[in-house]
């Protein structure tokens, strides 16, 4: 029997030295997927990035930290988690493959621009 998930999305807005308006954008805004099926999360900006932070939150406790992206095209993994930051497109993904229990929760960019 396949477990159902449920995955949130939100926008953890912060910056160290915010100068401008940054705003950023995930989609989609929450899912349900069957364990053991793969998802992709979007974080859109509407400035260049030039450095992300991925985050997950499981219900009723605080934050994780996933991974940061620093560079335009760099690309990290850590169990089943990868992320990608397309600095050009403003934008990063966030893929799970093979999903588990243990992948539910709100998942969180922040992003950084200077």
């Amino acid at each position: 029997m396949e477990t159902v998930l449920q995955v949130l999305l939100g926008i953890l807005g912060f910056q160290a030295a915010r100068v401008s308006s940054q705003e950023l954008e995930q989609s989609p805004q929450s899912l349900i997927i069957q364990e053991g099926k793969n998802l992709t999360i979007n974080c859109t900006s509407s400035e260049t990035l030039y450095g992300l932070h991925w985050y997950k939150q499981k219900y009723g406790e605080g934050l994780i930290f996933l991974m940061m992206l620093q560079k335009g095209g760099e690309e990290k993994s850590h169990e089943k988690i990868t992320a990608k930051l397309d600095e050009k497109k403003q934008q990063s993904f966030l893929h799970i493959t093979a999903s588990q229990p243990s992948h539910a929760g709100i998942y969180l960019c922040g992003g950084d621009a200077q």
